[in-house]
């Protein structure tokens, strides 16, 4: 018996709780009556869940009397149903049109989108992956309100401009700060990429597009002033694939494309140009270089050998799921894109781990891990080289002569035979190597503890770890070689970022009327990287390239850098909520940064916002057909540290030349100053109001959000003239104000929901920016495109001359005025008279005749996006565009100039003035013109509108999915880039050579032209 009893009262206590179980099975489909698989379904207030199957069915054990079943889907409303007696429920989830309950990351927390005080755009995963890109900043062009991004070439790997309500500075960055799960990350190009000779390193081209969940783009003082002196440009936060409890799942991801240039421009062929250049010989009294132009025939031509289609590929696979306690999601994946020019390529190897586990009720930790390897390859292209980019080589160089020359050491015709500074594109671009390697580990730990009851202690230490190595070798018998002989760099970087953050969050509902949450912080971050840069020239041997860089027989001195800089911040929010329908937020930030003079070093950066949940009173009961409306306001300060380290103090360096002794027999290598201290330098500083209306009507079917803002920053930062006395030409000073002004508009509405679901949004964003103080006299000439900084214009003006047609006749010509020093004649380019020292026009073109000629600034830019789903079937079209921007087309100072030098584009070449065409837009042919000034012909409407994507997709059906064994699959098609509506000349209407600097903008200059893609991908689960 006493053997027995044991097992009796085992079985007892099993057949009481098996006979407590209730077992509950149901079906769950959405509103057209399809299958939902993948829906979480939890007991409420236990960890008892499970998660529907292909065909939406579940089973689910429930032990409560008073069990309630709590269904949730991404996408979809959330629904409760209490079990009571029933053992079958099938659950029909509406689409969330509204989404105010979702959840939207802010710093260091989050908010229900409802209770949002300031001003955050969200960006989906699924909007991200809508376009194939390289790199996640590449996605955001034309997703969100007052976030205008340009990318400035088509370079594989290469970056964009963001900027968020306009252009803040003229010296310091005007990028955003990025936020990637908590670590603020340096974007700084200067100190995250290698020097030396090799290609600059986008340094957001190592995150992986694929591992982002989600992205939130804070963008007034209420919503940044939590980031201080970082957030005067705004702050992006970007939150990756985390794990959910739950049946673990595998989802792998794969597209593969093709790209080929956008558009080619149309150049002279070989028989075209010999006419150009005799004719430019024989109106400069010379004779004529070729004696039968008609049988050279088409000739080279130089774009087609240099673009070619190319490859594009993404694998990504990955791992989520978990239990009550522990959650993980683990991938990795490989993307590989080939450029469109020769010699140019990116590949990028990445792996994902986030993992958190509850320790206890109250300790929770986790660690975000993140470990990236790319490689780029690429020709040294655009405005910054010696010789020119292999693109403007291309469209310059003579169509007579062929690629190849078997007579000459590497078998390729040497140069350009008119002009002696042109390259063989073809020759550069296959055998100039310029390849960087860059690994980068991204990761934090943390540890949160509930201390008690809605008071939590959260502590977390990060790290960006950055190694890069660029490799260049030019052999030598390249022309960009033809002084060196022969040249190889090396040049090697790690760069390190470390970050300490301790916050205090203290969340509680004070009575039915009133909650208030309440986050106190300390941070501590260091930055420090070190670089080596060797490199030689003369190299008659090319075989062992930069592998064996000591063989040169003139190696160069070694060079070496190092910087740092770190930063201490206390920080604090509070939100407070009054009967739900009165929201109050309040923030500081006080920063300390190791780049500013002593006694300057802390700064303090506030603000407050307030929303009004004008649908929660009384009497707007009345008004169903308004679902939401909500004004919000807020005003703050935020600032801008964004510049090198060192600048506030007095720096030496050796001097180049070195100074002989007292005996005349050796050379010493001396110290000299190098910069002028400012003990007074500071932060940059933007005071920003911000005020909002968000609306939703028609049961939530239309959205709209409007805000206005109005920002200024004071104290710029800028290189300024100061006396010679000080031995020095400028430093950098804390002058000048700039003034951002603009409506931001977001519209989002369901216009069909039946069988056809259609879905449309829409956004605009108006920015006004204006130098309101230089704090000097005169603009201040940027040197380039015709760039100018002047008071009460915006950055990215031009300033030059006025084209006023071109002269008919001789003794217009003779009559009429010119440039000082010019003797024009019929057939060259007249300029306008404006004024002369007196204000008015004195008979003579100079320096007093140039004038405001242009701007880069847009009259708005937009994204419009529509999503049309029919049963499995998805299309959706996204349009993107700018309105009311010009662009320096510098090219046209070659490729409209008819002097024979050169090859031109085929409007200006065959549209040139002759006697018999008197063209009043083209000079005409002389290979001895030299008129090139800078004036109103380079300017050019750059207005565009762009079909960014399209995609048609195909859901497999819950039937069909049931066989495979799979969870969700999809196909899909998509086209890129694949329209562009604009009157701009040249390749590209965004394309900007300049794009890495914040004050010179607009200037196209032979840069890398974007692709077409079109792809074909797939996606499937299990």
């Amino acid at each position: 018996m006493r053997v027995i009893l044991p097992f009796l009262l085992l079985f007892a206590l099993f057949w009481t709780d098996a006979a407590a179980q209730q077992q509950v099975t149901g079906k769950v489909t959405d509103s057209r009556g399809e299958p939902l698989p993948g829906v979480n379904i939890i007991v409420k207030n236990t960890s008892t869940g499970t998660v529907t199957n292909v065909d939406g069915t579940y089973a689910l054990k429930v032990s409560e009397q008073n069990a309630v079943l709590l269904f949730s889907f991404i996408g979809y409303a959330p629904v409760e149903m209490p079990v009571g007696a029933q053992t079958s429920i099938n659950v029909t989830m509406k689409e969330d049109l509204q989404n105010l309950d979702e959840l939207v990351v802010v710093g260091y927390g989050t908010v229900k989108k409802s209770d949002l005080t300031g001003s955050v755009a969200s960006i989906t995963s699924a909007e991200l992956k809508a376009t194939p890109v390289t790199t996640f900043d590449q996605a955001l062009q034309g997703r969100a309100a007052g976030v205008q991004v340009v990318q400035s070439n088509g370079v594989p790997g290469g970056g964009t401009n963001i900027r968020i309500r306009g252009t803040t500075s003229v010296s310091a960055s005007s990028e955003p700060l990025y936020v990637i799960d908590g670590m603020l990350i340096n974007n700084n190009t200067a100190e995250m990429s290698a020097g030396g000779r090799g290609p600059s390193l986008n340094p957001l081209s190592t995150i992986n597009p694929s591992d982002i969940e989600s992205i939130e783009v804070l963008k007034d003082a209420s919503a940044t002033a939590i980031y201080g002196s970082r957030a005067a440009n705004g702050v992006i936060l970007i939150t990756t694939r985390k794990g959910k409890s739950g049946k673990a799942s595998i989802n792998f991801e794969t597209y593969y494309g093709s790209q080929q240039v956008t558009k080619t421009l149309d150049m002279l062929n070989a028989t075209q140009f010999a006419t150009l250049v005799n004719e430019a010989q024989t109106n400069a009294k010379l004779a004529p270089v070729y004696t039968n132009p008609a049988s050279l025939g088409e000739g080279t031509n130089w774009q087609k050998e240099l673009f070619r289609k190319a490859s594009i590929a993404n694998y990504q696979v990955s791992l989520t799921g978990g239990n009550d306690k522990t959650r993980y999601a683990v991938g990795g994946g490989y993307f590989k894109q080939n450029g469109i020019v020769l010699g140019s390529d990116f590949d990028r190897y990445s792996f994902k781990l986030n993992l958190d586990t509850d320790v206890s009720k109250k300790l929770k930790v986790g660690t975000n891990l993140s470990f990236n390897r790319m490689s780029t390859n690429g020709v040294l292209t655009g405005p910054g080289n010696v010789v020119q980019g292999v693109v403007t080589n291309a469209l310059q160089f003579n169509p007579i002569l062929p690629v190849y020359d078997p007579t000459r050491p590497g078998g390729y015709t040497f140069q350009h035979d008119r002009k002696d500074a042109v390259a063989n594109p073809i020759a550069e671009a296959k055998e100039y190597q310029a390849i960087t390697t860059t690994s980068r580990m991204l990761g934090s730990v943390f540890a949160e503890y509930q201390i008690i009851q809605g008071l939590t202690f959260k502590s977390s230490f990060g790290i960006d770890a950055l190694n890069t190595k660029s490799n260049t070798f030019g052999p030598n018998f390249l022309k960009r070689t033809e002084n060196s002989m022969g040249e190889a760099s090396v040049t090697t970087l790690q760069a390190l970022t470390w970050l300490n953050t301790n916050t205090f969050n203290y969340n509680r509902q004070l009575n039915k009327d009133n909650s208030i949450n309440v986050l106190l912080g300390f941070e501590t971050q260091k930055f420090r990287n070190e670089s080596v840069n060797a490199y030689a020239f003369g190299f008659p041997d090319s075989r062992t390239g930069w592998h064996d860089i000591g063989s040169a027989e003139n190696p160069q001195t070694t060079t070496n850098g190092e910087l740092q800089w770190s930063m201490l911040s206390y920080f604090g929010r509070v939100n407070y909520s009054l009967k739900n329908k009165y929201l109050f937020t309040v923030t500081g930030r006080s920063d300390g940064s190791s780049k500013f003079s002593e006694g300057r070093k802390f700064g303090f950066f506030p603000s407050a916002a307030f929303a009004w949940k004008v649908t929660e009173e009384n009497f707007m009961k009345s008004a169903t057909f308004i679902q939401d409306l909500k004004l919000r306001a807020s005003y703050g300060r935020t600032g801008n540290q964004s510049i090198p380290p060192y600048r506030s103090l007095a720096l030496i360096a050796a001097i180049g030349q070195g100074v002989f002794s007292t005996t005349g027999q050796e050379v010493i290598r001396g110290r000299e100053p190098v910069s002028y201290p400012n003990k007074e330098l500071k932060w940059e500083t933007t005071d920003q109001l911000n005020a909002a209306v968000d609306l939703a009507v028609l049961k939530g079917r239309l959205n709209l959000t409007v805000e206005a803002y109005n920002k200024n920053t004071i104290d710029l930062l800028l290189d300024t003239p100061i006396p010679f006395t000080t031995g020095f030409e400028n430093t950098l000073l804390n002058i000048g104000n700039v003034r951002n002004r603009g409506i931001d508009i977001a519209v989002s509405s369901v216009n069909l929901d039946g069988k056809v679901q259609w879905n449309t949004s829409l956004n605009v964003s108006m920015n006004r920016n204006k130098i309101t103080n230089l704090a000097r006299s005169g603009d201040v000439n940027l040197g380039v495109g015709g760039n100018i900084l002047r008071e009460g214009q915006p950055i990215g003006t031009f300033f030059g001359y006025v084209f006023d047609g071109i002269y008919q006749t001789d003794e217009d010509a003779k009559s009429s005025p010119a440039i000082a020093g010019q003797t024009p004649a019929a057939g060259d380019r007249r300029y306008k008279d404006i004024s002369g020292p007196g204000g008015k026009p004195d008979g003579i073109v100079n320096d007093f005749d140039r004038t405001i000629i242009g701007s880069a600034q847009p009259d708005f830019t937009w994204g419009l996006n529509n999503s049309v789903t029919y049963r499995n079937i998805t299309l959706s079209l996204f349009l993107q565009g700018s309105q009311g921007n010009q662009m320096v087309n510098q090219n046209l100072g070659d490729l409209a100039n008819v002097n024979g030098k050169q090859n031109v584009l085929a409007e200006p070449g065959l549209g040139r003035w002759t006697p018999e065409n008197h063209s009043n837009k083209y000079a005409r042919a002389l290979s001895t013109a030299n008129d090139n000034v800078f004036s109103s012909r380079f300017i050019e409407d750059a207005s565009y509108m762009r079909l960014k994507n399209i995609t048609l997709g195909y859901n497999f059906h819950a039937g069909v999915l049931k066989k495979l064994g799979m969870a969700n699959a999809r196909l899909y098609v998509s086209a890129t880039n694949l329209w562009t509506l604009t009157n701009y000349s040249g390749y590209d209407p965004e394309g900007n050579a300049y794009g890495g600097t914040t004050n010179i903008v607009g200037v196209d200059f032979g840069g890398y032209p974007q692709a077409k893609t079109y792809t074909v991908g797939l996606n499937f689960g299990f």
